[in-house]
C-alpha cells in the first residue's frame, strides 16, 4: 500500500509525512558520515594560504612542466665595467656589446650606493655581480644577485666595498649562456684529466699515449692500475709491495711486484679487446709523475683510467682519466637516455609478466568453471587411490628426474657428444613409442609382449628426460658462446636463459609427471577392482582406502606447516594430523557409503577459486618485495610478482567467460560419445577465444601501469628511478619518467584498442 495520498488542488500524488521523515533522517546520517570522514581525513585549508608552501608547490610545477630531457652545455660569460673608488678619472665608457653592464654613477667613496644596470643577457638568467678589486691576488668581492626578465635586462642596487685605489677597479657580472642549438650543434670538450690537452684516448701512430697522473690524496704512489671503460682491472702492478687493496677497482688483487725504486720502468702485455696494449708507469717518484700506455695505432682507451695506490696505504687511491670527454651540445640528457633504457624495461617486463601469466591462466581457468567442474565425479576407492599415488608418485618422478640429470651430466663430455645425444636419443624415442603404441594389432598381444612395451615406453621416457636436459646444457653452451657478439648477443642470452630455466624446472616437471602416471595406473587399479569386485566388497574396500588417503593428505598438509612455523615435533605435525585425517576420510567414506561415487569437480572449484582470489587481493607490491628478496633487485623480481598476479586475475576473468557461455553446443558436443577433453576443445574453446584475447591485452595494459609502481620495490623498470628521483627532490628528471609513462600507458590504450577492433 502506498504512502502517497492525491492532492487535492492538482490531484498529484504528495509524499506523506513518513517519507519526509525518511528523506531528513537519511540527509542527517550522511552529513555525520561526511563531517565525520573529513575529520579523519585532517582536511585543513588553512595550508593553502601558507606563503612558504605556495613557493614550493610553485616550484615543483614548474619543475615538473620542464622535464630533463635535453642537455645544453654552459659557457661561462663574464662582463665587467670600470669603477673608482673614491672618484678620480672618469671611467671608461662600457663598450655596448651583447651583453654588456653599466655602473651609475661610475665612481663613488665606500660605502655609496650604485645602481648597475645590464642590458643583452639571457631572459630568465640568475647570476652574481661581484667587485673586483686593485690587488695583485685574484680576489672577488660578492655584491648582490640579479635575476634578467623576459627582454635580458636587470637592475640592482649594491654598495661600493672598502677598496680604495687609484686605479680603475671592476664590476663583474658572471653569467652562463648555452652553447649550441638544435639547428648548429657545437662541440664541447671537458678536460677530464686537467692537463690542458685534447686528449681523444685513441693511440696515435707514435703508439703511446703519455698522462699525467693525479695524486690527490696519495702521498706516494706504490702501486699502479689499468682499468678499462667497464671499471674492470686490466693491469696491475707494485712496487715492492705485495699488499692486497682493500678497496678501488684493485681491491683483493695480488699485483705484479717489481722493483721497489719508484723510477724503475715496467712493461707488460696486456689482452685488452683486439689489441695488445702495454702499460709503462714511469717517473712515477717525481713531483707531476707520469704514466703511459702504449700499443697499436689506433687502439680505442676511451674511458680507461689509470689508478695510483698510496705507498703505505692501498685502500687509499685516486683515478686519471685517459681520454677527455667531447659531446655535442645540446644534445638528449643522461636522464632521457636512462629514462628510455627503463621505460623499454617496463614493457618488456610487462610483456613477460602478461606472457607467463596467460599461459598458466589458460588450463587453470577451466578449472575454476562451475559449470565444467560440478558434474565431475569419481568413485571412492579410485578417488583414495589417487591420494594416496600422489606423494609416491612425485618423489618418484623426482627421483627418476635427478638420475636423468646425473646421466646427461656424465655424457656432456664434450659439445659434440651433447649434440648427437639431442639429435639421436629424441629419434630413438619416437620409433620406440611408435613400436610400443602401434596403431593397430593384428592379434591381442601376450602378457609377455604388454609387459615388454611398457618396459620399452618407460625407458623412452626416461632417455626423453636426458635428452631435455642434454639439450638444455647445449643451450646454455651455446647461448653462451653468443652472449658476447656484437648486434645478436641478446639473442645468445636468451638462448642461454632458456637452458638455465628448462634444467631448473625439469625435476619439478618430471615429479608432476610422475605423479600423473602413478595416478593413472592407480585410476586403473580402482576401476579393475569395481569391474571384478561386488558391490558390496567395493564398499568394504573403500572404508581403509579412504582412511589410509585422509592420514596421507593430512601429514602432507601437516608437513607444510611444519615447514613454515618450524614446529619441529612429530607428534604435532605427523601422528595427530594422521589420526585426525584418518578419522576424516572414514567418515567420509561411511557418508558415502551407500553412494557410487563422490563428487570431487566442485572440491576443485572452490579450492581454485579460494586460491585466485588470495592471490588476487595480495598487491603485487607486496609480493614484489618477497621476490625481490629471492632473486635480488631488478625486473625479474617484478616480472615474476606480476605474472603471479597476471595468472590469478586472468585466471577469474577466464574462468567466469567460461561460466556464462552457451550450453548448447556443450549438449550437442557431449550427444556424439565425445570425451571431456574433446567437449572442453570443441563446444569450449571457440567460444571463449575472442573474449580471452580481449582480457589478455587488457590486462597487458593493466602490467605497463603496474610496473611502474612495482619499481618502488626494487622490481626493475621505470618505477625506481621515478621514486630516486622525487626523493631526491629532482622533480624535472621525475617528469621525464612520468612524461614516458604517460606516452607509453596512453600507446598501450590505442594499440590495444586497435587490436581488440581487428581480433574480437
Amino acid at each position: 500500500m502506498s504512502d502517497e495520498v492525491p492532492d487535492l488542488v492538482t490531484g498529484k500524488p504528495k509524499r506523506s509525512p513518513r517519507r519526509w521523515a525518511v528523506i531528513m533522517l537519511s540527509f542527517l546520517v550522511g552529513f555525520v558520515v561526511y563531517a565525520f570522514t573529513v575529520q579523519k581525513t585532517d582536511v585543513d585549508l588553512s595550508q593553502i594560504q601558507d606563503e612558504t608552501r605556495r613557493e614550493q608547490l610553485f616550484r615543483i610545477l614548474r619543475a615538473l612542466a620542464n622535464p630533463d630531457l635535453v642537455t645544453y652545455d654552459q659557457a661561462e660569460v663574464i662582463v665587467t665595467a670600470d669603477v673608482f673608488v673614491p672618484c678620480g678619472p672618469a671611467a671608461a665608457e662600457p663598450e655596448q656589446s651583447e651583453p654588456y653592464i653599466v655602473v651609475t654613477p661610475s665612481c663613488g667613496d665606500p660605502g655609496d650606493t650604485v645602481t648597475i644596470e645590464g642590458f643583452g643577457f639571457v631572459p630568465g638568467t640568475a647570476a652574481g655581480i661581484d667587485f673586483v678589486p686593485d690587488s695583485e691576488f685574484a680576489v672577488t668581492l660578492q655584491m648582490a644577485r640579479f635575476e634578467t626578465d623576459a627582454d635580458g635586462r636587470f637592475t640592482v642596487a649594491a654598495e661600493l666595498p672598502s677598496r680604495e685605489s687609484d686605479l680603475a677597479q671592476q664590476i663583474q657580472a658572471t653569467t652562463k649562456t648555452r652553447v649550441g642549438t638544435w639547428t648548429n650543434r657545437e662541440s664541447v670538450w671537458t678536460d677530464n684529466n686537467d692537463n690542458g690537452v685534447e686528449d681523444t684516448g685513441i693511440i696515435p701512430d707514435t703508439g703511446q699515449i703519455q698522462i699525467d697522473v693525479s695524486l690527490g690524496r696519495v702521498q706516494a704512489i706504490g702501486a699502479v692500475a689499468l682499468v678499462d671503460s667497464e671499471d674492470d682491472l686490466v693491469q696491475f702492478f707494485a712496487f715492492g709491495n705485495e699488499n692486497v687493496p682493500r678497496s678501488g677497482p684493485a681491491q683483493g688483487e695480488i699485483p705484479f711486484v717489481v722493483d721497489s725504486s719508484l723510477t724503475q720502468s715496467f712493461s707488460g702485455d696486456v689482452t685488452g679487446g683486439d689489441s695488445v696494449v702495454i702499460i709503462a708507469a714511469t717517473d712515477l717518484a717525481a713531483d707531476q709523475p707520469t704514466a703511459t700506455v702504449s700499443g697499436p695505432a689506433g687502439t680505442d682507451l676511451s674511458d680507461w683510467e689509470f689508478v695510483v695506490y698510496d705507498i703505505d696505504e692501498l685502500n687509499r687511491f685516486d683515478r686519471t682519466a685517459i681520454s677527455d670527454l667531447f659531446a655535442m651540445s645540446p644534445r638528449l640528457s643522461e636522464n632521457a637516455l636512462e629514462t628510455w633504457d627503463k621505460i623499454i624495461e617496463t614493457v618488456a617486463l610487462a610483456l613477460l609478466a602478461t606472457t607467463v601469466g596467460t599461459a598458466l591462466a589458460i588450463p587453470l581457468s577451466f578449472l575454476s568453471a562451475r559449470n565444467l567442474m560440478r558434474d565431475i565425479t569419481t568413485p571412492v576407492a579410485n578417488l583414495s587411490l589417487y591420494l594416496l599415488a600422489l606423494p609416491i608418485g612425485v618423489g618418484l618422478g623426482a627421483m627418476l628426474g635427478r638420475w636423468a640429470g646425473a646421466l646427461a651430466e656424465s655424457l656432456a663430455i664434450n659439445n659434440w657428444v651433447v649434440l648427437a645425444g639431442v639429435v639421436v636419443v629424441p629419434a630413438a624415442v619416437v620409433w620406440a613409442v611408435r613400436w610400443a603404441i602401434p596403431e593397430t594389432d593384428l592379434e591381442p598381444p601376450s602378457r609377455g609382449l604388454r609387459l615388454t612395451r611398457i618396459g620399452v615406453l618407460a625407458a623412452a621416457g626416461f632417455a626423453g628426460i636426458v635428452a631435455v636436459f642434454l639439450f638444455a646444457d647445449l643451450s646454455v653452451t651455446v647461448g653462451g658462446s653468443l652472449r658476447d657478439v656484437t648486434g645478436i648477443g641478446f639473442i645468445g642470452n636468451f638462448i642461454a636463459t632458456t637452458g638455465e630455466i628448462i634444467e631448473a624446472l625439469l625435476v619439478v616437471v618430471t615429479a608432476l609427471l610422475g605423479a600423473g602416471v602413478l595416478m593413472n595406473l592407480a585410476g586403473r587399479l580402482g576401476y579393475a577392482l569395481r569391474s571384478r569386485l561386488p558391490t558390496g566388497a567395493i564398499r568394504a574396500i573403500n572404508v581403509p582406502l579412504a582412511t589410509a588417503a585422509g592420514a596421507v593428505l593430512a601429514i602432507l598438509i601437516g608437513q607444510v606447516i611444519d615447514w613454515l612455523y618450524q614446529i619441529d615435533n612429530p607428534t604435532t605435525t605427523v601422528w595427530i594430523p594422521a589420526i585426525v585425517g584418518g578419522v576424516i576420510g572414514l567418515l567420509s567414506a561411511i557418508r558415502a557409503y551407500s553412494k557410487e561415487s563422490v563428487n570431487v569437480g566442485l572440491t576443485v572449484y572452490y579450492a581454485a577459486r579460494t586460491l585466485f582470489n588470495t592471490l588476487r587481493s595480495i598487491e603485487p607490491l607486496v609480493m614484489g618485495i618477497v621476490f625481490v628478496v629471492w632473486v635480488g633487485f631488478g625486473p625479474f623480481a617484478g616480472s615474476l610478482a606480476l605474472a603471479l598476479h597476471t595468472t590469478a586475475a586472468l585466471a577469474k576473468l577466464y574462468s567466469e567467460q567460461v561460466e556464462s557461455i552457451a550450453t548448447g553446443p556443450i549438449e550437442a558436443v557431449r550427444a556424439t560419445g565425445a570425451t571431456r577433453l574433446q567437449t572442453v576443445v570443441y563446444a569450449v574453446v571457440p567460444q571463449i577465444v575472442p573474449p580471452y584475447i580481449s582480457f589478455t591485452m587488457y590486462r597487458w595494459d593493466i602490467n605497463v601501469r603496474m610496473s611502474t609502481i612495482i619499481g618502488f620495490v626494487g622490481g626493475g623498470g621505470i618505477g625506481f628511478l621515478l621514486q630516486q628521483n622525487i626523493n631526491l627532490l629532482q622533480y624535472r628528471a621525475a617528469a621525464a619518467q612520468m612524461l614516458a609513462i604517460a606516452i607509453v600507458v596512453a600507446s598501450m590504450d590505442y594499440i590495444s584498442a586497435r587490436l581488440r577492433e581487428r581480433l574480437v
